[in-house]
Formats: C-alpha cells, sequence, structure tokens
C-alpha cells in the first residue's frame, strides 16, 4: 500500500502537522559507520576532514539573507589533475555565485603556495594529520583585535554566549546531569549580559550600524573577497540572528544563536586551514572546472477537497479513525490549491545531477561520497538520499538533518523503485507521529508567552561581575579572543 502513495503527500501532511518545528529526529552524520569513496586522497580519516571544507564553501556562496541553500559536489581527476565543483541551490544558480566560487579557489590556491613557501622544514608525509599553521599565521587573519564600540558590543555578546552554551552544553548532551543553582544562574546572567550587548549593536546609527560598517568598508557584503570579509560577514551575521531573535516570540535558543553567529568566522577559518595543509595541497594544484546544476521543479497535484484529503488518509492508516474527518478539513483549507510547483531542495538536485550522465568526461568520474551543504537537510531530503542509498551502489550523504519538514517539496525524479522506498519510509514516520496521539492540535499555533515589552537589566554589581568573569576566562588563555574561540573550537 505504500508504494502506491505519493511521497509528496505524505510531505505535504507531515509538513501540517509540525508546522515547521522539529520532528524530534534530528541526527548528524557518524563518518565511521561509512565507506568513503571519490575523495581527494585515498585516506578515510583525510578525506573526512574535507567535509568542513565543502560545507564552509557551500556557506560563504550564500549572499541573500533568506531563502537561499547551496549545496557543493566534489569530483577529482588525478590521472588529468583536475578538480571539479558542482555547485545547486534551491533555485537557479546565478553567474555570480559561480564567479565567486572560482574566485575564493583561487585566493586559496594562492595561499596554498604562500604557506607551501614558508612552511619551515620538511614534512613528514607519515605523519597522519598535516602540521598546524603557525600562531602568527592565525593571529594575523583573525578579527577579534583591537575590537572597539560596535565590534567590542558583538565579541562580548559571543563570549558571554559562549560560555553560557558551555554550561548548558552538559545538561543538553546529558539531560540526566542536573545543573546547580549557581550553573542556571551563571547561564543566566552571561544571557542577559549577552543581550544588553546586542541591544547596543542594534541600536547603533540608528538600527542601520551593520549596513553603514558594509559600505563604510566599501564592500560588497555578498561576494566580496577581501581579506576584511570575515570582519563584515561576521558582523552583518550577528546583526541578523539577533534581529530575527528580538522580533520572535519562541525562547532564545543559545545553541542556535552561538551556531550561527560564530559560523562565518568558523568556515572561512576551515578554508584557511585547507589552504595550509600539505597533504590536500595537490587538489588545489588541479586545474578547476565549475558547473552549476539547474533548477528543477515538480509539479504536484495535492488532494483538492476535504473529501480527497479523508480518503488519502484511511489509504495511509490502513484503516477509518474518528479524527480524519476533521484532519482532511483542516488540510483542505490549509493548502487550499490543489496543484503546486514544488522545487527540488539543492542536496537532491546536486546528487540526482552527479548520478545522470551529462555527456561529457565527467560522466566516468565518481564523486565524492560527501555533499557540502549551507544549511542541514530537512527531513524529507535525508528520508530521499536514505532510500536513494538503498537502492543504489553508489552512496550520497550530507552532514545530517534538522528535523523539520518543509512544504512545497519536490522529488527529483518521479518515478522508479526509489519512489516507492521514500513513500514507506516518511508512512512509517507518519503512522508513527499519528499513534503518538499528537495529531490532536491544540487551539493555538503559539510556542511561548509573547516578550514584547518585556525586559530584564542586570544590576552594576552582576554586569561588573559577569565581565570580569569573561575577561578572565579569555585572560585565562592568553588574553585573546583567537585563543578562546580556538580552546573552545579545536576543530574548527
Amino acid at each position: 500500500m505504500a508504494t502506491k502513495l505519493d511521497p509528496h503527500h505524505l510531505v505535504a501532511l507531515m509538513n501540517y502537522a509540525f508546522k515547521d518545528k522539529q520532528d524530534g529526529s534530528p541526527r548528524r552524520l557518524d563518518p565511521s559507520r561509512h565507506t568513503l569513496k571519490g575523495g581527494i586522497v585515498d585516506n578515510h580519516e583525510t578525506n573526512v576532514r574535507t567535509f568542513p571544507i565543502l560545507d564552509a564553501l557551500a556557506h560563504i556562496s550564500v549572499s541573500r539573507k533568506e531563502s537561499q541553500v547551496v549545496a557543493i559536489g566534489l569530483q577529482l581527476n588525478s590521472r588529468k589533475k583536475e578538480i571539479r565543483l558542482t555547485v545547486a541551490e534551491n533555485k537557479k544558480v546565478t553567474d555570480g555565485l559561480v564567479n565567486h566560487l572560482t574566485k575564493v579557489w583561487r585566493k586559496l590556491h594562492a595561499l596554498s603556495c604562500e604557506y607551501a613557501r614558508n612552511r619551515s622544514g620538511r614534512w613528514d608525509k607519515s605523519q597522519p594529520r598535516s602540521p598546524e599553521m603557525p600562531t602568527e599565521e592565525l593571529l594575523r587573519r583573525r578579527v577579534f583585535l583591537d575590537l572597539q564600540g560596535f565590534e567590542l558590543s558583538l565579541y562580548e555578546a559571543v563570549v558571554a554566549l559562549m560560555l553560557a552554551v558551555e554550561v548548558v552544553s552538559k545538561f543538553h548532551d546529558n539531560p540526566k546531569v542536573q545543573l546547580t543553582e549557581s550553573e542556571w544562574e551563571s547561564v543566566y546572567i552571561r544571557s542577559i549580559l549577552a543581550n544588553e550587548h546586542v541591544r547596543i549593536v542594534l541600536a547603533d546609527r540608528k538600527e542601520f550600524g551593520c549596513e553603514i560598517l558594509a559600505q563604510e568598508l566599501g564592500v560588497m557584503v555578498a561576494y566580496s573577497t577581501s581579506q576584511s570579509v570575515g570582519t563584515v560577514y561576521w558582523s552583518r551575521s550577528c546583526i541578523l540572528v539577533f534581529r530575527d531573535y528580538q522580533l520572535s516570540e519562541d525562547p532564545f535558543q543559545l545553541r542556535r544563536a552561538l551556531e550561527k553567529l560564530t559560523s562565518l568566522p568558523r568556515h572561512i577559518e576551515t578554508l584557511f586551514r585547507f589552504a595550509h595543509s600539505p597533504r590536500l595541497r595537490p587538489a588545489l594544484q588541479y586545474r578547476l572546472f565549475t558547473s552549476a546544476v539547474p533548477g528543477m521543479t515538480h509539479t504536484v497535484k495535492l488532494p483538492a477537497s476535504p473529501e480527497e484529503w479523508k480518503s488519502f488518509l484511511e489509504v495511509a492508516c490502513h484503516k477509518r479513525y474518528d479524527f480524519q474527518k476533521t484532519h482532511a478539513v483542516e488540510l483542505a483549507e490549509h493548502f487550499g490549491s490543489s496543484k503546486w510547483v514544488c522545487p527540488v531542495h539543492c542536496e537532491c538536485g546536486l546528487i540526482q545531477y552527479l548520478r545522470t550522465r551529462q555527456g561529457n568526461q565527467w560522466d566516468h568520474i565518481p564523486p565524492f561520497s560527501y555533499i557540502g551543504v549551507s544549511k542541514l537537510s530537512c527531513s524529507a531530503c535525508r528520508i530521499w538520499i536514505e532510500a536513494l542509498n538503498e537502492r543504489s551502489g553508489q552512496k550520497f550523504y550530507t552532514r545530517g538533518s534538522h528535523g523539520k519538514w518543509y512544504w512545497p517539496w519536490g522529488i527529483p525524479r518521479a518515478e522508479g523503485p526509489v519512489v516507492g522506498v521514500m513513500a514507506r519510509k516518511v508512512l512509517d514516520e507518519c503512522l508513527t507521529y499519528l499513534a503518538s496521539g499528537k495529531h490532536q492540535r491544540s487551539g493555538s499555533e503559539s510556542s511561548g508567552a509573547s516578550s514584547d515589552g518585556a525586559e530584564h537589566r542586570l544590576s552594576d554589581d552582576q554586569r561588573k561581575d559577569a565581565k570580569a568573569g569573561c575577561a578572565a576566562i579569555v585572560q585565562d588563555l592568553g588574553g585573546s579572543g583567537f585563543a578562546f574561540f580556538e580552546a573552545r573550537n579545536p576543530d574548527a
């Protein structure tokens, strides 16, 4: 019965059920459980280290504030010393994006040559890992030195948040571990301290501080390749994340905010390390080819009436239930039009493109198993990739899924065994959800109390102690923002 159901209908149902919330099954890739093919070198550990490089390239290719996700695939022909990067978007890939990626690669090539000339001593190829980049070189490229005003507030907000999240992580990683009262107090005070710094940032120059800063530096935030791009991107990311938080009624998500706030500097640092690695240097010496995946869409016809939705639910559940009639009315009202033009998400479109012969020299070069993405995959993409891997000898992976269901969402190909496998997998998750009883929706869509107008400030003593505590921790690590972030992100 599952193979007769259109997976699009099931994805639409799951999207309605969770309303863009996580379905409770976010997951990350465990490289140790998979065999990787088509990497830069014939070494599993080294190829795993290229995962964040592809993710970083995808991430820095994002230029629009919303609704842009980028995926990047890699193919390497060591015999001809050629490498190809294939890029996909949820929409059409622009020439500007491809040009930007090419410029970044050229700069990485130049940096790699510079590092090779300045590298002291000879590198022992028997070493399992590449030598570390000299600290002086890292410091020269960091954006945390000599900060003041606008950027100092950003820096202090990130430090306070990171220290707060460090405490919360113990509880997040193991819910059985109970935090002490003093630990919760430190989380609270540091969070409020961060918010106070953020208010300063948002109020800077009539709330246009970030945009004005970009103009003053004379760079295009979207595709700049100058060395100051780290500062501009970092500032802009902080602004956008916290502006979204101020307008949201949801609770402040410390971990999510931290990852967003520090993501661009972390990705930029990953690319510096790529350029510095003698083991990965051959990839930057090869002739670069780039290709863009054409945007793909799939026209889907959903049930158009409560009766059709009710019939669909009965087939999906294998029997009739009382809730189906009410649910069917809600679904018909929610989706309205029966025809939808559904975009194929970039990671799925890229994988389908790499699996299809294009009539060029790359048809016989196996792509790297790992697909770099600027954003975690949705649940529908995760399941489609799992279904494809079950039915194909060629495996593909992304870094994981955030556990959300999006609509509209299109499958790359509407026929074949993969469609049936995906329908079964989505149906299994759908039935698990229905069996949980959570389909009895509450009358309110709000996930929390409104914070409009609510504000709490620290006392002068609390603020002084909190800032002193943060400064002391940074000072213990050498007094630089570089040392602080390096200690908390040793693998970044």
